[in-house]
């Protein structure tokens, strides 16, 4: 019998359509981050991000219906903001004649090493909420961008989507394991990029033309 898929919470009351209900979202997630980075997971809850954010606990329910519907939204503000910083990376190997190979996965590493305990929290309500799906298709998004940019590593070669899907997991994978294993890793963050994009070069050297 098919195994039934776990049903998403619902992660908002309502979509901020004004400019003041967008800078109380803004401000509520603010709070919220800045509660988690310096209580945890176990001093993190409704009142108190209500009162940080200055807000009124009505007006907190008014946009999101309890605490895991923040983290959700917290982790898609992290991830979105990794996006983000890869897209500027790309942008300014091009501009600056640098390595895009070494650009992409110095901020992806950068981001991934820092506030980790924090960043576990998020993806775990993220994936936790059933949004695993969401996650691959983001990542297959920023790969599309990363194909289709004309300064970027991948300009002038025609890859398959199996090969696409392994460097990019390659990379991604070992970023993650920045987030998951940070302290256990034996070697220095150096050394990983290192490898990392002497990886990504050899199997472009064979991949794609």
């Amino acid at each position: 019998m098919t195994a039934l898929r776990k049903k998403a919470p619902p992660l908002t009351r309502r979509s901020p359509r004004q400019v003041r209900a967008h800078e109380t979202l803004a401000v509520i997630l603010e709070a919220a981050w800045l509660l988690l980075q310096q209580r945890g997971l176990a001093g993190f809850n409704t009142n108190r991000i209500a009162e940080r954010a200055g807000v009124s606990i009505g007006t907190l329910y008014g946009y999101f219906p309890n605490k895991q519907a923040i983290l959700v939204a917290l982790a898609r503000r992290l991830l979105q903001a990794d996006r983000q910083a890869v897209a500027d990376a790309l942008e300014a190997a091009a501009a600056q004649g640098a390595d895009p190979v070494r650009c992409i996965v110095r901020v992806l590493f950068q981001r991934h090493r820092q506030d980790a305990s924090l960043r576990r929290t998020l993806l775990s309500a993220y994936l936790g909420a059933g949004l695993a799906g969401d996650d691959a298709e983001q990542v297959r998004a920023q790969v599309g961008h990363i194909v289709s940019h004309p300064g970027g590593p991948l300009a002038g070669r025609s890859l398959t989507e199996a090969q696409l899907f392994v460097v990019s997991r390659a990379v991604l994978g070992v970023a993650r394991a920045l987030t998951e294993d940070a302290e256990a890793l034996p070697v220095s963050d150096q050394a990983l990029e290192d490898e990392s994009v002497r990886l990504v070069r050899a199997y472009l050297a064979v991949a794609g033309g």
